[in-house]
């Protein structure tokens, strides 16, 4: 049976029947299995004259979200906003929704590249394309009180590559109307996402909070303390907030899926509790193609490749860009690798990341690696460096504090393409960073001889100027960069700081005053600010404006050291002699 045969049959199966077979008649599960192949096979004829079930949905990625203020304690909102939009978008039926795992891994790839930094059509011309979506969303937010400053940037591809940009302010309510003004944003910004419907979900913010912290973390080895203690609090999880029972059992099935792997072969009891948990989170939600991928690895380990086929067909059809229910497909098709060759290879396009360690700790489609290695050994042994993969792989050493892999990357990347800005400028940084500030002058000076225009060269030129206390010539740069960009966040910040080092309180105290008016959500420059006005003697106004800081970054034990040194200071009275 060929794959678009299978997804012809499975569309009516997963939507119509999937749902009253788990939740009306609760069939058990090896009734289930007996059953699963007469039912592909006599829904075959009703698609056949079916064919309005074939139309191709438009292919759409969201980006992991960034949280621009507070920068701190607020993570776990992007990881919401980013896997509930793209869940709603998915349940509308018009789109091939690029899971959120997958763009996560992706984003990471961009950002080491220095390609989200940069412009939009740069994003349209990267190795992203070659996944071929119709829309990728960028979304950047900032939080103050209760309001949410929300940015979206639509990258457009195809023959007419273009870009969207839609700002609204939303108000702070349940995350459910949250969404909803999300999704009426997103509609009326560009009319592809126009009438878009809602599924609420009835979740509350405490709860989001908390099991998204926990999601965060990073997933310990198996069969260890820290493993038992992060079972644990997703079991308290569950306890306190059943409403997220779903996405709970979800990664309760994930853990039981790792914990499996340990002996060799899979142990069969976890992965049957595994598979318990993923069909009562269907119950609640039985159109997450996730929930089939991950249904289909369980059957895939327990050497059942009917039945892991058969999910990696439901998954695939209701969102036909889960490039994981791909590969899985392709392993199950026929009795050799190389029957699901096609397969495979178009999953490992979507999901080219299944070897790469993942900044998560442990995860579940880990496992496939060895069943992949006649995919993958091919491609390393002939992996050549393109300048994205360079960049790649100098953002991470850079980032790894690896001096000497970074600076060979970068060197590399700079010869491949040299009137490219992007590695001259990691290459100073790696100067900056590593204590050499006079030889990130000279390099970023010739740089700005080339690009005088390029904002972060100026900024990081600055940057050098200021560390070795050139502090007139890096104010007049951090101006140039505002000239450029008067929003630079990084540049305003800098020149607050600069202008008290030169003394220039006043100015200082009219310059930042000016800033938090206008970004009240900058927690720096309310230092900063703090700092003005304590050189000045205006204690109270110091620490008012310190108090604002410590409000933004609570957690900052700095800030609240400093507030009760100056309240000390503030009530020291001398003693007469």
């Amino acid at each position: 049976m060929t794959l678009t045969t299978c997804f012809k049959s499975t569309i009516i199966f997963c939507t119509a029947r999937l749902p009253s077979f788990l939740i009306a008649k609760e069939i058990k599960n090896q009734f289930l299995r007996k059953l699963l192949p007469l039912l592909f096979t006599s829904l075959l004829f009703v698609n056949l004259v079916s064919p309005q079930f074939l139309q191709a949905r438009q292919s759409v990625g969201l980006l992991s979200v960034d949280v621009k203020y507070p920068s701190k304690g607020l993570n776990w909102l992007g990881l919401f906003v980013q896997e509930e939009l793209s869940m709603q978008l998915q349940l509308a039926d018009r789109f091939s929704v690029i899971t959120p795992d997958i763009m996560r891994r992706w984003n990471q790839r961009l950002r080491d590249s220095g390609q989200l930094t940069s412009s939009n059509i740069s994003l349209q011309n990267s190795e992203i394309s070659q996944i071929k979506p119709n829309r990728l969303i960028q979304i950047s937010l900032q939080k103050v009180l209760n309001q949410l400053s929300v940015t979206l940037s639509i990258s457009i591809f195809g023959k007419s590559k273009s870009t969207l940009k839609i700002q609204n302010t939303h108000t702070w309510n349940s995350p459910d109307k949250l969404i909803v003004s999300l999704l009426q944003s997103l509609g009326e910004g560009d009319k592809f996402f126009s009438n878009l419907t809602h599924f609420p979900k009835t979740y509350d913010w405490d709860g989001l909070k908390h099991f998204y912290q926990w999601r965060l973390k990073q997933v310990p080895v198996p069969n260890t303390s820290a493993w038992e203690a992060h079972k644990d609090e997703l079991e308290a999880l569950l306890i306190s907030y059943p409403s997220l029972a779903s996405s709970i059992q979800f990664y309760r099935a994930v853990m039981l899926i790792i914990e499996s792997r340990v002996l060799e072969p899979a142990l069969v009891p976890a992965l049957n509790s595994a598979e318990t948990e993923i069909l009562a989170a269907m119950k609640q939600h039985p159109d997450n193609s996730e929930h089939h991928t991950l249904l289909s690895l369980v059957h895939y380990l327990r050497r059942e490749p009917l039945f892991a086929k058969q999910q990696a067909n439901i998954a695939n059809q209701l969102n036909p860009r889960d490039g994981m229910s791909l590969i899985l497909y392709g392993l199950t098709i026929g009795q050799t690798p190389q029957a699901g060759d096609a397969f495979v290879r178009r999953g490992l396009k979507l999901y080219p990341f299944v070897t790469e360690p993942s900044t998560d700790g442990w995860q579940p489609y880990h496992v496939l690696i060895k069943d992949l290695e006649p995919w993958m050994i091919p491609a390393l042994s002939e992996k050549t460096q393109s300048f994205e993969q360079l960049m790649h792989s100098g953002q991470q050493d850079y980032n790894a504090r690896r001096w000497k892999e970074a600076l060979q990357s970068f060197e590399d990347a700079a010869a491949l393409q040299p009137l490219q800005p992007e590695p001259h400028l990691y290459l100073a940084k790696l100067r900056l960073v590593q204590h050499d500030p006079q030889s990130a002058l000279l390099l970023l000076a010739k740089l700005r001889k080339k690009f005088p225009k390029h904002p972060e060269i100026n900024l990081y030129l600055g940057y050098a100027h200021e560390k070795l206390k050139h502090l007139e010539k890096a104010e007049t740069l951090y101006r140039q960069v505002l000239h450029l960009k008067p929003e630079h966040h990084k540049a305003l910040l800098r020149l607050g700081a600069v202008l008290i080092k030169l003394g220039k309180r006043h100015e200082a105290r009219s310059f930042l005053e000016s800033l938090t008016r206008k970004y009240p959500i900058y927690s720096v420059a309310w230092w900063n600010l703090g700092i003005v006005y304590y050189q000045l003697g205006e204690l109270q106004l110091a620490e008012t404006a310190w108090e604002e800081s410590l409000r933004l970054e609570p957690d900052n034990s700095q800030i609240r050291l400093r507030i009760e040194q100056l309240r000390e200071e503030s009530s020291y009275i001398p003693a007469t002699l």
